[in-house]
């Protein structure tokens, strides 16, 4: 299991990454700017605000960087986890047509999936499925929290910087 836990309660740009038993291994950072790779507008002040989606867990460095696939009143998005030049694990943010419709998250590396909704009025929480049957759960443990905390409860073999990648899209659509 891996949890992310909010850095501070007035800023949700910084997580930190724990292990079980509470133990920080690790940190999620948003941007200032985020940049996707076909963007139509570049970051206005490069040496000031940094544009890229780190991750970094268990002294290893990581990237998530991301593309649009679709353009439209909601864009459709291609999000990738990479370390150097090589990619560990992606995922597409597909929206439906017109104005209704919620969003799929599916996941197309290193396995196939989707996770799906099943969200609370309260918690948010995210079911990890494969051919429709159930792996594992990105959710919120509490309801009422100063700060958000979202574990990754998902089977053995999935490597923790997937696990963290995971995280990472349940905040960057739950909460973006």
């Amino acid at each position: 299991m891996l949890i992310a836990l909010q850095r501070s309660a007035l800023s949700g740009f910084t997580y930190d990454l724990a292990a079980a038993d509470g133990t920080v291994i690790g940190e999620l950072c948003f941007p200032d700017w985020a940049e996707a790779r076909n963007a139509r507008l570049k970051n206005p002040a490069p040496g000031r605000l940094r544009s890229s989606i780190d991750l970094r867990l268990s002294g290893e460095a990581y990237t998530i960087e991301f593309e649009y696939t679709r353009r439209g009143w909601n864009n459709d998005t291609r999000f990738e986890l990479m370390q150097g030049g090589a990619r560990l694990a992606s995922a597409e943010v597909v929206v439906p047509q017109g104005f209704f419709g919620r969003a799929r998250l599916l996941i197309t590396e290193p396995f196939s999936g989707e996770l799906v909704r099943r969200s609370t009025f309260f918690k948010t929480r995210f079911e990890l499925q494969q051919d429709g049957q159930a792996l594992g759960l990105v959710h919120e443990p509490q309801a009422f929290t100063t700060r958000r905390r979202l574990c990754a409860e998902v089977p053995p073999d999935v490597p923790p910087p997937v696990q963290g990648f995971l995280l990472f899209l349940v905040i960057n659509l739950a909460f973006g």
